[in-house]
């Protein structure tokens, strides 16, 4: 800040005391001027970081709704599965049996693997990043944060359930031995097992998801586009 001085001589107190009023109201004026544009920019900056947070966590729900759909249907045919087989394998049923049912259920196009929702965070690493996280609401900060550690833990989750219940290489085989007709019946029955218990836990922790989403940001859940049913 620059102050000019005084181009005429101050000869009384009164000049001094004016002169002094001056400066100090310029001062105060420039910060002031200071304070609201900080604030102003601030203010904006949240309002920008808060928009893009919930247009991100919007997708995530509508994916989260659209996955968990298609994974608790898949978990009903599976199950259905799960049950035949355990059945075939103590009916000694032949492989080439078990074959044209598993073909029949699943209209000749079976698979296994989770279908998972993708889980964007890129929004909320920006306004941590920038800083601009700091200037959002602090309960609506605790909302969004709260959500971001629920999609943290459901994907630690699912990477554990996944390399504990499934072996990618053993599906590849079960996939190809089907293809190929060399099934053999206890092996499918033991991987068609490990995937309902895998698809299963990931329906709950979809669920749970959900019921979060709609604890913490129920005007978020409330504007959400429906997931497209089935």
């Amino acid at each position: 800040m620059h102050l000019e001085p005084p181009h005429a001589e101050l000869t009384s107190f009164k000049d001094f005391a004016k002169h002094y009023l001056m400066i100090v109201l310029s001062i105060l004026t420039a910060l002031g001027l200071e304070a609201w544009i900080e604030h102003t920019h601030r203010t904006h900056a949240a309002a920008t970081a808060s928009a893009q947070i919930e247009a991100e966590l919007q997708t995530n729900l509508a994916d989260i709704e659209r996955m968990r759909g298609a994974d608790a249907q898949r978990l009903a045919m599976l199950t259905q599965l799960d049950d035949y087989l355990v059945q075939a394998v103590k009916d000694h049923t032949d492989a080439a049996t078990i074959k044209q049912h598993i073909d029949a259920q699943t209209s000749g196009d079976f698979s296994l693997g989770l279908q998972l929702p993708k889980l964007r965070h890129e929004a909320w690493d920006v306004a941590v990043a920038n800083q601009s996280a700091g200037w959002i609401d602090a309960g609506q900060l605790r909302h969004y944060a709260t959500i971001y550690a629920y999609q943290s833990d459901f994907e630690r989750r699912v990477s554990f359930n996944t390399s504990v219940n499934l072996q990618d290489s053993k599906m590849n085989d079960i996939d190809a031995d089907l293809k190929a007709g060399t099934l053999q019946p206890i092996e499918v029955m033991h991987t068609v097992n490990s995937m309902a218990s895998s698809i299963g836990d990931t329906v709950i922790a979809l669920d749970s998801m959900e019921r979060a989403f709609k604890h913490e940001l129920p005007d978020l859940v409330a504007t959400a586009p429906a997931a497209p049913s089935h």
